[in-house]
């Protein structure tokens, strides 16, 4: 019986200064056996030169490679860019600045299809803050109920990822709307303990946005709908609006204090104080 293929689609503008770690470990893994897109923005700078001369220097083989660099509406818009130009069975976002935690990340996801139907499919993220690094450690049971990874650790049968394209109207909880269509409409999700991806969480949009991933929270939900919503979005004006100043003026010691402690969810394996 032929194996599932995935599609690994990473979406990139301007991202040649860190593009090259992606890319390694793409190029790494034991069994090259899948896809790689780069759906590109088009980058002003050597992105796209850098990504092929990484890929012929790892011998990603050039069959599995579909490399397409254009304007688009955002990382959104590319990621749905990938989707459709998917050829494999699950689609895999990595983007850029992010990796695969080993070489054995394909091969894994691969027997664990072999083994367990499912929609989804998703392990543990290597996460690295300004105050330490840490795994992900949260599942269906314990965590999270919509989203109990990172999606740079999940895949997803392409079928449903073309049925229900992510929301281009979501600036930072795209991912999120998509994973709670597929929650209330009884797709199977499947978990193992295993780490699938290393995640830059520094500069993220949904670590420096609280407010707005706040309110885009409250649309999945619809309860932006419900009468007397905006009291509830003037309580997030009021006391998720101000966390971004205060995470961007406050002592870097006395930050990565706060987040060792808040981050109950996180096993660390280093930390920074």
């Amino acid at each position: 019986m032929q194996k599932e293929m995935i599609s690994v689609v990473t979406v990139t503008w301007n991202a040649e200064s860190f593009i090259k770690d992606t890319i390694v470990s793409v190029c790494a893994q034991k069994n090259k056996n899948f896809e790689f897109l780069l759906i590109d923005g088009g980058s002003k700078d050597n992105t796209v030169v850098k990504v092929k001369s990484l890929l012929k220097e790892g011998g990603f083989p050039e069959e599995n490679t579909v490399i397409v660099s254009e304007r688009d509406k955002g990382m959104v818009d590319a990621m749905n860019k990938g989707v459709k130009r998917s050829k494999g069975d699950y689609v895999l976002f990595l983007n850029g600045g992010d990796s695969f935690y080993d070489e054995n990340v394909i091969d894994e996801l691969e027997d664990t299809i072999s083994k367990v139907d499912a929609d989804v499919y998703y392990g543990r993220t290597m996460m690295i803050f300004y105050e330490g690094k840490g795994i992900y450690n949260e599942n269906e049971e314990q965590g999270d109920p919509i989203m109990p990874f990172i999606h740079q650790s999940v895949i997803v049968k392409t079928e449903l990822l073309l049925k229900h394209p992510f929301d281009l109207s979501y600036k930072i909880l795209g991912d999120r709307e998509l994973f709670y269509w597929l929650r209330i409409n009884n797709y199977k999700f499947h978990y193992e303990p295993y780490i699938v991806s290393t995640y830059d969480a520094r500069e993220g949009g949904s670590e420096n946005n609280p407010y707005l991933i706040a309110v885009e929270g409250d649309r999945i939900l619809g309860l932006d709908k419900k009468p007397g919503y905006w009291m509830r979005r003037l309580r997030w004006k009021l006391t998720k609006a101000p966390i971004q100043f205060i995470k961007n003026h406050a002592p870097r010691k006395l930050l990565n204090w706060y987040f060792l402690k808040k981050r109950k969810n996180i096993i660390w394996v280093e930390k920074y104080i």
